[in-house]
This record gives C-alpha cells, structure tokens and sequence, in this order.
C-alpha cells in the first residue's frame, strides 16, 4: 500500500469514581480572613496565610478583619 496510512480510532478513556464511603465530605468552618476595604476589589486571604503588611495581594490596599464560612483546610 504505497500513499496510503492507516488511520488510528479514538480509544475510549474511562476514570473511575471514588465508591461513595470513600468520599471527603466537605466540612465548612468559621475561618478568620482579612479582606480588601476597596469595594470593586475580590481579594482576600485566610489569616493564617496572610503577610505581615495586611495589604491586598491584589491591589495592594489595606484589608480589614472578618469571619468566613469556608472549608477546614
């Protein structure tokens, strides 16, 4: 077969899920954050990850103290 290849078929992947004993469950907690005080801005940090200077990582305002609910980490 001069010219000619052979064309390859797509195989399917298949990914097994976790049986449902097996599953995290989501735990929520109270969690201490600081927040930007610029309304427009999102940024926030948990307090245990927070830098010494308390500014925004993303606009580099100053942030204020306030309590979240989020996942235990």
């Amino acid at each position: 077969m001069v010219g000619h290849t052979k064309k390859k078929e797509a195989v399917p992947i298949f990914y097994g899920r976790k049986a449902k004993e097996e599953e995290m469950e989501t735990v929520l907690e109270d969690t201490e954050v600081f927040a930007c005080i610029v309304d427009s801005c999102i940024g926030w940090m948990r307090k245990d990850f927070a830098a010494d200077d308390l500014l925004c990582p993303m606009c580099g305002s100053e942030m204020m103290p306030e309590i979240r609910v989020l996942p235990k980490i």
